[in-house]
């Protein structure tokens, strides 16, 4: 089961637009793999992607809306 946060992040992107890392809580996790996007539009969309944490892997799903950017879910890996 994954843990419901819905707490703001700081998305990082490399010079093409593709999502990198985020930072959370005072920690940087650096995206391995985009598994998925969902939405109806490209300012607002769900991205669920495959992170390396401290704890190991997990999945996590980041929700935009234009430049916010919230941690919605982690899921284990």
């Amino acid at each position: 089961m994954g843990h419901l946060l819905n707490e703001p992040v700081r998305a990082e992107h490399d010079p093409a637009g593709r999502l990198t890392a985020y930072e959370w809580r005072g920690s940087r996790y650096a995206v391995d793999e985009v598994l998925k996007t969902y939405g109806s539009s490209q300012n607002r969309r769900v991205y669920r992607v495959r992170v390396a944490g401290a704890e190991g892997m997990v999945i996590a799903e980041l929700g935009r809306d234009d430049d916010r950017w919230r941690l919605r879910h982690i899921f284990p890996a």
